[in-house]
């Protein structure tokens, strides 16, 4: 038996959670952890598969109450052999909508029993105003508890069961939310560093000149504008303002966790 668990966490926020709900469920069945950050997604070239005995944990970013696009393809491939699995989703404090319906029913479509689901909270990459410095002492206390009810779960479960979780969510999942063709402007504050090209998921930075980025790739994780120490990325465009206007107007009152299990 080995933990699995594999993240997309272009602003860091989705690992932490994922890994101490992984770290907590290897632990209390003592057995190994395999922690694969596939962030950089368009650098992968192999799609795993897995074994009756391995415990899944997939952790995904909420984008418009959906999974992100990007990383469509590589969850749809992922294969299981009745393998348990487990689905997390962290979101910016507005609404997880259908995301963990959708992580769920990719999975049982993939030879997956999902035993467990959890939603929970993360920074907005929009603007640190909403879920400012989420997750935060308390979200990770609920991953880790969520880690162990989890690994208890895994212990009493029937060998042949294959009846997944049910989880909140509707189908036919909500349209895709539209953003602009745009990406993070850069200012004189940048020293080249290079730490931005490294993270980007989609490699829309120029590598030769980190204040050019190509917005037919940018997917608007604003990864570069947390990420930067001297905070020369920042977004300019109308839409993605008013949204984040929007967000800390009507979405700041904290939000909790969910689990189902």
């Amino acid at each position: 038996m080995e933990v699995k668990a594999f993240y997309f966490s272009p602003t860091g926020t989705t690992e932490k959670i994922t890994t101490k709900i992984a770290q907590k469920v290897a632990m209390e069945l003592k057995t190994s952890l395999k922690n694969v950050n596939f962030t950089k997604i368009n650098d992968i070239d192999e799609i795993p598969e897995f074994s009756k005995e391995d415990i899944f944990i997939l952790g995904l970013p909420v984008y418009s109450g959906r999974i992100p696009k990007i990383v469509e393809e590589y969850v749809y491939n992922l294969k299981g052999n009745a393998t348990k699995a487990v689905v997390v989703a962290v979101y910016g404090n507005r609404d997880y909508d259908d995301a963990l319906l959708e992580m769920r029913n990719i999975l049982d479509e993939n030879n997956f029993n999902v035993i467990a689901a959890g939603a929970f909270i993360g920074e907005h990459s929009f603007t640190s105003k909403v879920a400012t410095n989420r997750p935060d002492e308390a979200d990770l206390d609920e991953a880790i508890a969520f880690g162990k009810l989890i690994a208890s779960k895994v212990d009493l479960i029937d060998e042949d069961s294959s009846e997944s979780i049910k989880v909140k969510g509707n189908y036919p999942y909500k349209e895709r939310g539209v953003l602009p063709l745009v990406a993070p402007s850069t200012n004189d504050n940048c020293t080249s560093c290079m730490d931005c090209v490294e993270k980007c998921p989609t490699n829309a930075i120029n590598t030769d000149d980190p204040l050019e980025t190509d917005p037919n790739k940018c997917i608007i994780c604003c990864e570069c504008i947390k990420i930067c120490p001297e905070n020369a990325k920042f977004n300019t465009d109308e839409t993605i303002l008013g949204l984040a206007k929007f967000l800390e107007e009507n979405f700041s009152e904290r939000r909790n966790s969910e689990i189902f299990i």
